[in-house]
């Protein structure tokens, strides 16, 4: 099967890895959703980071990743600290929104990417991008509708968790100029487990058999979905690959209708339609000045070589 993959274009191998772990996320929601009748958020994400932490453990033992020698301790450190929040936040909306709903609103994250490299990295961002995300934050309003008096604490904390979700990849992208993917997996998942270990132990429930089946397929469920999602922008071109995404949200539709009943109402459609345009605009963009950076860098490079043997002799 796979090397009949393969034989695909990159961007169509691109987009069937990120439309199937898009699935395999909505599944990995769906099993939290359901944990959460037996067990506190906070408790599941603490079963995510262990369990995640067990998977990783070979490799920690054969020494192919040794997380003690890593020189930046400190950027491991804050990036699991946003990212253990975020991951708790995300748990918690699931659980508190319907599917649809905390699945759109977490379609935010790349708006306030555009805030954190404005304001965190220093970059310029330009009219365009901003008019973008402005936009697109019009479109979070029209979902939460606070002027109706339904933005609910839900809504509150799946935006929260879309802007830990911006703030940790940037800081993921400051540590992988160094540092291996391995070594961010395994800090990740040995400063989560230590951070999440006291709240869960607070709010401690026994889970039955199926809720710890479902522990362990949420662990496994979201590695294996992170692994089709690094697949899909490996294979293909981000700017083709990136719209498929968004094909979570009928999913989330699909599989709230069938389990709880829920559907959602026309502004969460009208909202994320909205918030999904200025997300893929952006991403073109960024695409756009990507590649425009790339160009320009290739370019500095090949002008000292080729200035002295085209330049004109004197007098010529």
């Amino acid at each position: 099967m796979l090397d009949s993959l393969r034989r695909l274009p990159p961007n169509v191998q691109g987009a069937l890895w990120l439309v199937s772990g898009g699935f395999i996320f909505t599944s990995t929601s769906v099993m939290i959703r359901l944990l959460s009748a037996q067990i506190e958020s906070v408790q599941t994400a603490f079963f995510r980071a262990a369990i995640g932490l067990l998977l990783l453990l070979p490799y920690i033992l054969t020494g192919r990743v040794k997380p003690w020698t890593s020189p930046r301790i400190a950027g491991h450190f804050w990036r699991t600290f946003m990212g253990t929040t975020s991951m708790v936040l995300g748990f918690y909306a699931v659980a508190m929104l319907p599917l649809a709903d905390a699945t759109a609103i977490a379609f935010s994250q790349p708006l306030f990417s555009v805030v954190v490299a404005a304001l965190v990295a220093k970059e310029k961002v330009r009219w365009r991008r901003w008019s973008a995300t402005i936009v697109g934050f019009i479109g979070v309003l029209v979902m939460v509708r606070p002027g109706e008096g339904s933005l609910q604490l839900g809504a509150l904390v799946a935006l929260s968790n879309a802007a830990c979700v911006a703030i940790s990849i940037y800081l993921v992208k400051r540590l992988s100029d160094s540092e291996a993917p391995l070594m961010i997996l395994t800090q990740f998942a040995l400063f989560s487990t230590l951070f999440l270990a006291p709240p869960a132990l607070w709010v401690w429930r026994w889970p039955d058999l199926w809720g710890w089946a479902l522990a362990v397929g949420i662990a496994v469920s979201a590695t294996v979905g992170q692994y089709f999602w690094v697949q899909a922008f490996k294979a293909g071109e981000m700017s083709a690959v990136a719209p498929f995404e968004y094909l979570r949200l009928p999913f989330a539709v699909f599989m709230g209708w069938l389990i709880w009943s829920e559907m959602p109402v026309i502004w969460t459609y009208v909202g994320a339609a909205i918030v999904i345009a200025s997300a893929l605009y952006i991403a073109h963009r960024e695409h756009q000045l990507a590649r425009q950076r790339r160009r320009a860098a290739v370019a500095a490079v090949k002008a000292p070589e080729a200035g002295p043997s085209q330049s004109n002799p004197p007098g010529s």
